[in-house]
């Protein structure tokens, strides 16, 4: 498909629908070669010029150049027109790196804390998980993200959509309760992901506590496994968990288990560290199939042809003088 790439912005995506008409336009400058030569003086057959001299000066030529060319510049805007000139309504196909993720947020009453730093400031758990959890949305603009806060139980904040601006609100919004259910946030987010669409899924698991209710995380992991869904396990707060005490995590044993990762964050730098080591991660290349709709350029083309046609019609025709 012929695209012009140079095209004003307000052309974006222009292009013609079928371009191998273009290859007619190569005529247009043997038709004017052609039809542009100096044509023979006007002549009226006489017996004799003995009684026509003086009657007139010096004739002049006229080459016919500029008669011709003002037709075949219409005739090259109709064989653009029959090229379909167009530009898209609707999206175009767009190679992105997007996949489905689910941000699994706890909003425990514990996030309250203030022991995180952020730009140099004490702040909340809960802030400087907003405010890191943020900078990621935002950095993924291809990726449909969902968000589920849960305590005692889960809920839905967002599900999945591209209006990331609207999710980022939605969570800001979200209030922290009692207890912490670490199980039924992992099912729960398995739920969303798997009515999704066929691209890679993921569910980021970000809590500072253990499993307080409902089933555990372990026992809920399988559900992801049977989805193929990936779970990355981030434990945050100020103290980190020792190297021997992290293998044994029950938080550590779901993300091996469904082939994603645990991390540990003691504060708001290291959180940030981990959601970037995770996005060069769950980097994937797709191609989106969108529906296009286009806007046919063939009418205005085909109305500046006839345009152009007329006018000449009314120069050379009716206002030029010719022999009788």
């Amino acid at each position: 498909m012929l695209t012009l790439a140079l095209a004003p912005s307000f052309l974006g995506g222009f292009e013609f629908a079928r371009p191998w008409v273009l290859l007619l336009l190569a005529v247009i400058p043997w038709l004017a070669w052609r039809l542009g030569r100096t044509g023979p003086l006007p002549a009226v057959s006489v017996p004799s010029l003995r009684g026509l001299q003086g009657l007139g000066g010096k004739p002049r030529r006229h080459s016919g150049r500029l008669r011709f060319a003002a037709g075949l510049l219409p005739l090259a805007i109709v064989i653009a027109a029959i090229a379909r000139p167009r530009i898209p309504n609707g999206d175009i196909p767009d190679p992105s790196k997007g996949i489905d993720i689910m941000l699994a947020l706890d909003y425990s009453r514990s996030m309250a804390e203030t022991d995180f730093r952020l730009n140099g400031r004490r702040v909340s758990r809960k802030e400087a998980l907003v405010h890191v959890t943020t900078d990621f949305v935002k950095g993924r603009p291809n990726d449909r993200i969902g968000i589920v806060c849960f305590a005692r139980t889960p809920w839905l904040v967002s599900p999945l959509t591209l209006d990331h601006a609207w999710a980022i609100g939605a969570m800001r919004e979200a209030e922290l309760a009692t207890g912490t259910g670490i199980g039924w946030a992992i099912s729960a987010s398995t739920t969303f992901l798997k009515k999704s669409s066929d691209r890679s899924k993921v569910i980021i698991l970000i809590t500072d506590g253990e499993n307080s209710a409902g089933p555990r995380p372990g026992e809920m992991a399988p559900l992801a496994v049977r989805e193929k869904i990936k779970v990355y396990t981030i434990l945050i707060g100020p103290e980190m968990v020792t190297p021997s005490a992290a293998a044994n995590h029950e938080l550590n044993k779901v993300a091996r288990m469904t082939g994603g990762q645990f991390f540990q964050a003691n504060d708001a730098h290291a959180l940030q560290g981990i959601y970037q080591l995770i996005d060069q991660l769950e980097k994937r290349e797709l191609i989106q199939k969108r529906h296009v709709t286009w806007q046919e350029l063939f009418p205005e083309f085909t109305a500046v042809a006839l345009g152009l046609w007329a006018l000449e019609f009314a120069a050379l025709r009716l206002l030029r003088r010719g022999l009788p």
